[in-house]
């Protein structure tokens, strides 16, 4: 595994986890994070995330989720605590994330973006040109492979974003709110979609979400955070299995109950919060 090590984090005391197993893709202990201004935005955070899962982490607004996220991909080194990523398996990518904003190069073609990583390898277009379009098609988007994403409507341009992502086949997919900016009928299409792409090439997932229905409906696992220095203060598992249908999701009545167990949970730690 590769390790990233921070400073042991002040008063740390050990939080209330999931054990952590020597098979886990991402194994997380103690992490915390305090900007050079002096605000601790993550404090003590532990889990283990085990091949294939898809965990979602919610929480107060201004929590740390994002911040939390981008420690995990490598693009903030943690000031506290120890995070080890195992090294993928031949033929995989470490890490792929999703961001929140609008990330396609709008003068490339559709199918020119998705293949933007193995570009980046030097290959010719032409040697993924078949593992390309499959992707397009398995998100009804082949027949837009030469448009320009200016072409496309909102949830087209998601699931190309996430198409970018999962071509590389990571080991770990982060993904920081990417369907926030979607209205409700096209986020819960979209969410079908990414869904069957991460478990058809049995991708470990972390999603960031301030949606508490998407976070049912798509994850294994919800970890709920503190306000700010965010910490872990509660786990959920989700009952539906790997094989669901999100819309037939959506109207189980476990869904409701999960949902409201999560809500009345949420809002105290926004109250503590002030938010």
């Amino acid at each position: 595994m590769a390790k990233l090590k921070g400073s042991p984090p002040a008063g740390s005391t050990q939080p209330d986890r999931r054990e952590i197993s020597p098979g886990d893709v991402l194994k997380a202990e103690g992490l915390s994070y305090r900007y050079p201004t002096g605000l601790q935005a993550v404090g003590n955070f532990t889990t283990g995330i085990k091949p294939g899962e898809i965990v979602s982490i919610v929480g107060p607004s201004g929590c740390g989720k994002s911040t939390l996220l981008r420690i995990l991909a490598g693009l903030r080194e943690p000031t506290g605590g120890v995070l080890e990523r195992r090294e993928p398996e031949a033929g995989r990518h470490t890490c792929s994330m999703v961001f929140q904003e609008d990330t396609l190069l709008p003068w490339l073609k559709v199918a020119e973006n998705v293949r933007l990583f193995y570009r980046f390898q030097g290959e010719r277009a032409s040697k993924r040109r078949d593992r390309i379009m499959e992707l397009l098609s398995m998100v009804g988007l082949e027949k837009f492979a030469d448009s320009y994403p200016s072409q496309l409507s909102g949830g087209m341009r998601r699931r190309v974003a996430v198409l970018t992502a999962v071509a590389p086949l990571p080991s770990l997919l982060l993904l920081d709110e990417p369907f926030s900016a979607l209205d409700e009928p096209s986020r819960i299409a979209v969410h079908q979609d990414v869904y069957q792409l991460i478990r058809t090439f049995n991708i470990t997932a972390v999603l960031v979400t301030h949606d508490l229905g998407e976070a049912v409906s798509l994850s294994d696992r919800i970890l709920l955070l503190s306000s700010s220095p965010s910490t872990i203060v509660k786990e959920f598992h989700t009952p539906f299995g790997a094989e669901r249908d999100l819309l037939e999701v959506r109207s189980d009545p476990r869904f409701l109950e999960m949902y409201g167990d999560i809500w009345n949970d949420f809002r105290r730690q926004s109250t503590k919060a002030g938010v």
